[in-house]
């Protein structure tokens, strides 16, 4: 198994734009839980202590895409969206917008709950709503989402996706402890059988 250094500009755009997801993405890898386990730390950033064998007794459990990408996120055609209420500056109240319409709208007031840390799925939340807005536009926001999603999860090709993410992952590493505080906490892990890639997705922060 070979990490794979050099991602697509999407990647790095989003680290630029302040995103708090960090990503390790593996060729020639396989799908079993061990090899899962051994990729994972290599995902985690800034920790000072990882407790493999914690973690494999936490367990991961399957998941759907659907799940995976969490209610923040039109499924079917295939739009973030910011969950919630909010009055514009030019009257209309809007819910649950799509994030790519919301360019050249000024919102005044409004808000959405964050969901229960370490609750599972939720990819775009953790995504597109950091404890510090995103530094882009929503358009830019949603093409770039939609670069980093075709690529970890390409078109066309079956998943098997794995959600480690759980509420004690505090427990397995210190990385988790900011965001159990209230923003989220998430661990993910994406094998395409086709390409024997396996891509791990941790995030963890907090204000």
């Amino acid at each position: 198994m070979n990490r794979i250094e050099t991602l697509p500009p999407a990647f790095e755009r989003f680290e630029m734009m302040m995103g708090v997801l960090d990503f390790a993405i593996f060729e020639n890898a396989t799908g079993d839980r061990e090899n899962m386990l051994f990729a994972i730390p290599q995902a985690l950033r800034h920790f000072e202590k990882f407790d493999a064998e914690k973690l494999r007794q936490l367990g991961g459990r399957p998941i759907s895409e659907k799940a995976f990408f969490g209610d923040w996120y039109d499924f079917d055609r295939g739009h973030l969206l910011k969950l919630g209420r909010y009055k514009t500056a030019a009257g209309p109240e809007l819910e649950n917008p799509q994030l790519s319409s919301l360019d050249d709208i000024r919102i005044m007031s409004g808000s959405s709950s964050c969901p229960e840390p370490g609750s599972g799925g939720q990819f775009a939340y953790a995504f597109s709503n950091p404890p510090y807005p995103l530094a882009a536009r929503p358009g830019e926001m949603q093409a770039m989402f939609e670069e980093i999603r075709d690529f970890i999860l390409p078109p066309g090709r079956n998943s098997e996706i794995i959600d480690w993410s759980n509420p004690h992952l505090p427990e397995v590493s210190d990385y988790f402890d900011a965001g159990a505080e209230w923003w989220g906490i998430f661990l993910f892990a994406i094998f395409i059988p086709s390409m024997r890639r396996l891509t791990i997705v941790a995030g963890s922060t907090t204000d």
